[in-house]
C-alpha cells in the first residue's frame, strides 16, 4: 500500500512538472528560434518541391510563373506546397509524408481548385475510376503534358463555366464511388 502511495504522488507532481518543462520549452522556442527556423524550414522544403516540378514539368515550368506566396505559410512535418501560373491554369503542388497532390484551378478563379484525377477524369469524359492512378510527378506530367493546350481552353473565363459543371459531377460520382466501397468495407468487417 505504502508503494502505491509513493507512486501516486509521484504522478501528482512529476506529471504537472513535466508539462511544465514542455510549455517552457515551448515558450522558449517560439520566442528564439520559430520565427526564422520555422520560414527557412518551409522555404527549403518548397524550393525542393519547386525543383522536382522544374525537372518534372518543365514543359509548364519553363512558360508558367511561379507565384510567390505573402506571407509564407508554415506547413506541419514535411509538407510543401507551391503554386504554378501558366496561360488560365493555375497548379497547386502539395507534397509531404511520401504523397503528391495536384490541384488545378483557372488562373481568374484561384480558390476554385479541383483534384487532378477529376479534372483529367471530366476533360476525357471518362470515370474517375477508369484512369491509372498517379503517384508520383513523372507519372502526373505523361498524363497532363499531351492535354494542356485542353486543359488551358478548358479553363478560360469563356469555357469554364461549361466545364465547371462537368467537373461537378465527376466529383459527386467520386463521392458516390467513394460512399459505396465505405459501405462494402463496413459490411465486410463488420458482418
Amino acid at each position: 500500500m505504502e508503494r502505491r502511495t509513493r507512486l501516486r504522488i509521484m504522478d501528482m507532481v512529476l506529471g504537472p512538472l513535466f508539462i511544465g518543462l514542455l510549455f517552457a520549452a515551448k515558450i522558449v522556442y517560439k520566442i528564439l528560434f520559430s520565427w526564422w527556423l520555422d520560414p527557412w524550414c518551409q522555404r527549403k522544403t518548397n524550393g525542393s518541391l519547386w525543383n522536382d516540378v522544374q525537372s518534372n514539368f518543365y514543359f509548364l515550368t519553363s512558360i508558367g510563373e511561379l507565384v510567390k506566396e505573402k506571407p509564407l505559410r508554415i506547413l506541419p512535418l514535411d509538407y510543401a506546397s507551391i503554386n504554378v501560373v501558366f496561360k488560365n491554369l493555375c497548379f497547386c503542388f502539395t507534397r509531404g509524408q511520401g504523397e503528391v497532390h495536384i490541384s488545378i484551378s483557372p488562373s481568374h478563379a484561384p480558390k476554385e481548385f479541383t483534384q487532378l484525377g477529376y479534372v483529367i477524369a471530366a476533360l476525357d469524359s471518362r470515370d474517375i475510376t477508369a484512369l491509372e492512378p498517379m503517384g508520383c510527378l513523372s507519372e502526373a506530367a505523361q498524363v497532363v503534358r499531351p492535354r494542356l493546350d485542353a486543359l488551358d481552353k478548358a479553363f478560360s473565363e469563356s469555357e469554364y463555366p461549361e466545364f465547371k459543371k462537368k467537373l461537378s459531377h465527376e466529383k459527386e460520382s467520386g463521392r458516390i464511388r467513394t460512399r459505396q466501397l465505405e459501405w462494402e468495407l463496413n459490411k465486410r468487417l463488420y458482418h
